[in-house]
Parts: structure tokens; sequence; C-alpha cells
């Protein structure tokens, strides 16, 4: 990402890198998360878990999942998508320095 100054306007401008959704790492946590609570339910009857174990590690799953979602996207989020990049109402905000 890089911030420069456009002259004429004299706005802030900030360029940011276009990567592919698929290598998202924020789309690949949420991926994740929702298979493995998937197979905690689906597999969970058939090798004898209770179904209270079974809610607290799904539980366990989506709050982990969620705080590194947070975490990745806050501190960690240096691309933008190409739908994202397309989109008419991208939102700007001037930069301060």
């Amino acid at each position: 990402m890089s911030i420069t100054t456009d002259t004429k306007t004299m706005t802030t401008v900030a360029q940011v890198d276009v990567q592919s959704a698929w290598l998202s790492r924020i789309n690949w946590t949420q991926a994740v998360a929702v298979t493995a609570s998937l197979l905690v339910f689906m597999t969970g009857g058939k090798i004898d878990i209770p179904v209270e174990t079974q809610v607290a590690l799904v539980t366990a799953i989506q709050a982990v999942s969620g705080v590194v979602t947070w975490v990745l996207k806050t501190f960690f989020t240096k691309t933008i998508t190409p739908s994202v990049a397309a989109a008419p109402e991208i939102p700007t905000q001037d930069v301060m320095k």
C-alpha cells in the first residue's frame, strides 16, 4: 500500500494491491471454521461425543475463528479483492498525517 498526494486536486490517494478472493486468509479462516464445525456435528454422534461437548466444541471453534478473523482484518489486511476494487461506492476518506 502506498499513500500519495495528487498535486492537481490536492487530495490524498491510497493505492492498494488487488488479489484473488481465493488467496484471502480471512476467507480461508472462515471456510476452515465452518468445515470444522460441520465435521464435529456430523461425526460427533458416530464416535459417541455427547451433544453438550459437540456444542462446546463448535462454540469454541466459532469463537476462535471470530477472533482470528478480527485480528487478520484489523492488523494484517493489505490488499483488496477485485470485486471491491470494481465497486462503484468505494468508501473514501482523507488520510490524516
